[in-house]
């Protein structure tokens, strides 16, 4: 009689024979790995794990390399609104001690007055510029962690657009800059569409458990979104109940 596997042996195999084959997550695992596994020897199987690791951290050291120079011009444009901001209450207050005769009042109203007027435009310029190119905390966190809702889809749809209007960057001498956004958008942009592909195939799960199944009006937005990535889009088809 055979002897019995060993306890964690039997939890790895059963868990490897309870794997689903034809999952999302794993189709992509493996189309992954077959970009730099080329060789199926006993010691690259030896090495597979470390192989990972490293391809995991040199992604990770690509995507913190991309995004950092973004997020540094970022935090200088920050900065300068910071200092328009100390600028407009130093020209505010000056306008409320001034203590001049009758026509130096009037002449330094009238300057301030002016200059008051430049940084305002310029504070709206920069206000532009964070609106039409950076997703603020709430859409981040719309985007990675909360449940799917009409959040989650404003925030994808300002991505896009971020995305679009880095095009025009493209076209003057901020060329770097509209790429490095461009690669950043790119991460926040494919990372939701994947999570909305877990969704959809759970919400899809649910309904082929139900007799009398009812496809929300959530769930069909997801499905046109999801369109836009054909091969998500085939996946979440294949969850339907016929």
């Amino acid at each position: 009689m055979a002897a019995a596997l060993a306890p964690g042996v039997s939890r790895k195999l059963k868990k490897v024979l309870e794997t689903r084959t034809d999952s999302p997550d794993l189709l992509a695992s493996l189309g992954a790995l077959s970009t730099f596994y080329e060789h199926n020897t006993p010691q690259a199987r030896r090495n597979l794990k470390s192989s990972v690791e490293q391809r995991a951290l040199a992604i990770n050291r690509h995507f913190l390399d991309a995004s950092l120079p973004a997020q540094k011009a970022l935090d200088r444009v920050e900065g300068e609104v910071h200092a328009l901001d100390d600028s407009w209450k130093k020209i505010e207050e000056a306008l409320s001690s001034c203590s001049a005769s009758t026509g130096d009042i009037i002449s330094t109203t009238e300057r301030l007055q002016q200059e008051l007027e430049v940084i305002t435009q310029r504070q709206e310029i920069v206000s532009c510029f964070l609106r039409d190119y950076q997703l603020s905390n709430e859409e981040i966190h719309a985007l990675r962690e909360e449940d799917i809702d009409e959040k989650f889809f404003k925030a994808l749809l300002h991505v896009q657009e971020i995305h679009s209007n880095c095009k025009v960057l493209l076209r003057t001498h901020h060329q770097r800059a509209g790429l490095e956004l461009m690669d950043m958008m790119s991460v926040y942009q494919e990372g939701a569409y994947e999570r909305l592909c877990r969704w959809v195939q759970v919400e899809c799960k649910k309904l082929g458990d139900t007799d009398n199944p009812e496809v929300s009006e959530l769930l069909k937005k997801a499905v046109r979104c999801l369109k836009e990535r054909p091969v998500l889009f085939k996946y979440c088809a294949e969850e339907l109940p016929i």
